[in-house]
């Protein structure tokens, strides 16, 4: 009860619109300013509270708002409700100076206008005008696109993240927000009180950049440069990048590679191949890695760009290393002798008998069984089986096993 008092006091005038009691500016909607007023509650004590609802009360509009505030979302994080207001959390409650919450955040008459707005009891931050931090700004926040990626001619606002130990009175009332984008129209925005910018349009595809002069509440001047954009261009489509096998057995070198195939780009080329990830190293449309033991995972991040200045994100295969010096089951003879029992999951199976001679793995199992076998799928309803593909065995070898359930298994 006492945050959602909280909130019916103030948190509206900071996550909605401000309530206009008077003539004073009313400040847009700003996803990020809700949790700002989150961060503020516990910043406040009872005297600032009695006093914010006192300074409401003494003036009509405000005072008559107070009673009807608008509707909003209570974050869960912030929501407590104790046994005894339960039955009555759901429904807004006309407030006064005798009914006054643990925490809150103080409304506070401005000299200029008849307007309120969000102050604190503490504050941490440098008070000086004059002050300015050049560089990133990182003590402040960070700055970035709204969509990491978009397409030519469409449009993204830009925000800023705060940072966990900044304060968040700097960033209400008269924070102003100065933007600078390059290529984009408008190619500047300035907002007060509000950390997103407005919708800024691309006509032009590749790589944008924007910066931030943030002024705090408090005066400080801090710059930031943002996270870049990618406007794409002509798009890329079909890419498939698959893995020659995906299981390496370490105990053979562990070697893995993959490669891309079906790319198309219509009015524009492919010129660019930029893999990533641990260990994989890349030559255009191919790239290899070396898994070291059993269990590493190795799943390529890969970039294809046309000279359309596009970037378009491949998913690839993950390849998963066995050691068939360290096999989790053993299989040491045929159907009838041979059979092992093997739980759910993934698992190394070595199988030491002959199977390259068009030889059969089989499980038994209590219901539907769903089951990978090295590259080859076998399915059946308590039963299921299927030939071992020759790629995966040899003679004698170790193969990656997969089952949804767990089931008796063999070779014949």
């Amino acid at each position: 009860m006492k945050q959602k008092l909280v909130f019916g006091l103030s948190a509206a005038m900071v996550a909605g619109a401000f309530w206009a009691c008077g003539s004073g500016e009313v400040v847009e909607s700003d996803d990020n300013l809700e949790g700002l007023a989150v961060a503020l509650l516990d910043q406040i004590t009872d005297a600032e509270v009695t006093l914010a609802i006192q300074s409401c009360e003494a003036n009509p509009q405000c005072a008559a708002e107070m009673q009807n505030p608008p509707d909003f979302a209570i974050p869960k994080s912030s929501e407590t409700t104790s046994s005894s207001d339960k039955g009555r959390s759901s429904s807004r409650q006309p407030m006064s100076s005798a009914s006054v919450p643990q925490s809150s955040m103080v409304i506070v008459k401005q000299q200029s206008s008849s307007s309120f707005s969000i102050a604190s009891s503490t504050s941490n931050v440098p008070q000086s005008s004059s002050s300015v931090i050049v560089g990133p700004g990182a003590q402040y926040g960070t700055c970035a696109p709204v969509n990491a990626t978009i397409n030519r001619g469409q449009s993204t606002t830009w925000k800023v993240t705060k940072a966990a130990t900044a304060s968040p009175q700097e960033f209400l009332n008269k924070a102003e927000y100065v933007w600078t984008f390059a290529d984009g129209t408008p190619a500047t925005s300035t907002k007060t009180g509000n950390m997103s910018s407005d919708a800024i349009t691309y006509a032009t595809s590749g790589v944008k950049t924007a910066s931030l002069l943030l002024t705090t509440n408090s005066g400080v001047q801090v710059t930031m440069d943002c996270s870049p954009l990618q406007v794409n261009g002509a798009a890329i489509t079909g890419c498939k990048c698959k893995a020659a096998a995906t299981t390496v057995d370490v105990a053979e070198g562990g070697a893995a590679s993959w490669s891309v195939t079906g790319c198309a780009s219509q009015g524009a080329n492919i010129t660019t191949y930029t893999w990533g990830g641990l260990g994989v190293a890349g030559d255009g449309p191919a790239a290899a890695a070396v898994l070291a033991a059993k269990g590493d995972v190795v799943q390529p991040t890969l970039l294809v760009g046309n000279d359309d200045n596009t970037q378009q994100e491949v998913t690839c295969d993950a390849v998963k290393a066995i050691d068939s010096n360290i096999p989790d089951y053993i299989i040491e003879a045929t159907q009838g002798t041979g059979a092992i029992d093997i739980p759910a999951g993934t698992n190394t199976v070595h199988i030491a008998v002959d199977c390259s001679q068009n030889s059969t793995f089989f499980c038994n199992g209590e219901g539907q069984i769903n089951a990978k076998v090295g590259g080859t799928t076998i399915t059946g309803s308590h039963y299921a089986s299927g030939k071992i593909d020759s790629k995966y065995c040899s003679g004698s070898a170790s193969v990656e096993v997969t089952l949804n359930i767990a089931a008796k298994c063999g070779v014949y």
